[in-house]
């Protein structure tokens, strides 16, 4: 919600399309290029996330490169819709540098997420509503929305996240001149790989080339490229035995000790379901200058506002027309 503003400015000076001409190109039983036409990312891997089933369920595997592409938000949307067409899902994009390389001082990578995605049955399955297990990770040691969200409440970020322009760590999210890789070399390394995988593979800049999702000139194309991966589990064993041993996964892990009292060893996308079956029942978390930034919007657009702030002291936030749960801190 927090980057529709910038959405918007965008598709209003032309740095996205907003009735884009999506091409695909066959190249092979198992493989396909699509290019975005720079419309919104989200509209974009949506289509190769699709393209990727249709080619697995012909040939047992599907690869599409995606091209001329913009910010398509979080990889889990597409990872899942693989899964629930009962296959493994595999999505990468890369973004512009925002994360200093291992052992460099500028930097040169994006925060360039990997997301897998393992279906298993749904039937009485802890993770029902999405019936997956689901990784989808920036290569940074936190994504950057989480600074730029950091930034407009005007709160601190941890001080092991990010370092600014002469390369010392620094909690204030204005200073934040680049991220740093999650696991030292390790994430340095993936988002590497990953920027060839994303660019390499469909022609697009990769690392430093890459525009700026937040420059002075909202005019330009991104230019993001990306890969999305399908892979038929059936052609490889049962689709019934592949969910029980998922199922058995998680039950194994969820039954270890935990290293804290009280606690409980998540599976992958646990975390996440859980916060989002909590927002069902508390409504959404906003910030306040993010709720803003949104009613500005709305009324630059003769559009009806969120919400109505009321002055501190008073009963609260009215709410309109859904539950918004308001916070004026970032959230971890």
């Amino acid at each position: 919600m927090a980057r529709i503003p910038h959405y918007l400015r965008r598709m209003k000076l032309g740095g996205i399309n907003p009735q884009p001409q999506i091409t695909t190109t066959l190249l092979g039983p198992a493989a396909a290029r699509i290019d975005g036409d720079h419309g919104m990312g989200q509209l974009v891997m949506d289509r190769a996330a699709r393209l990727a089933v249709q080619l697995a369920k012909e040939a047992g595997a599907g690869w599409v490169a995606v091209a001329n592409s913009s910010h398509c938000g979080a990889l889990a949307y597409y990872g899942l819709k693989i899964a629930d067409a009962g296959m493994i899902g595999l999505v990468f994009t890369h973004v512009d540098p925002m994360v200093v390389p291992y052992g460099a001082r500028n930097a040169f990578c994006g925060t360039n997420p990997i997301c897998i995605t393992a279906p298993r049955a749904q039937s009485g399955a802890q993770n029902a509503e999405t019936g997956a297990l689901c990784l989808d990770m920036a290569t940074s040691k936190a994504p950057w929305n989480a600074v730029m969200n950091a930034s407009r409440e005007r709160v601190p970020i941890p001080a092991n996240w990010a370092v600014d322009a002469d390369g010392e760590e620094t909690t204030d999210p204005n200073d934040v001149a680049a991220m740093l890789p999650a696991g030292e070399h390790k994430g340095s390394g993936l988002g590497v790989m990953i920027d060839v995988l994303c660019a390499l593979l469909s022609g697009a800049p990769f690392g430093p080339d890459i525009p700026k999702m937040y420059s002075k000139d909202l005019s330009q194309n991104r230019l993001l490229g990306g890969l999305v991966g399908a892979i038929d589990i059936g052609r490889f064993v049962p689709l019934e035995d592949f969910h029980a041993r998922v199922a058995e996964i998680i039950i194994r892990l969820g039954s270890l000790p935990p290293r804290e009292p009280g606690g409980k060893v998540l599976f992958p996308g646990e975390p996440e379901l859980l916060t989002r079956q909590r927002i069902l029942q508390e409504g959404v978390p906003l910030g306040l200058r993010t709720i803003e930034e949104l009613n500005r919007t709305a009324a630059d657009l003769g559009l009806e506002r969120l919400m109505d702030l009321t002055p501190a002291g008073t009963q609260g936030p009215h709410l309109r027309p859904a539950p918004i749960r308001v916070q004026s801190s970032v959230s971890k």
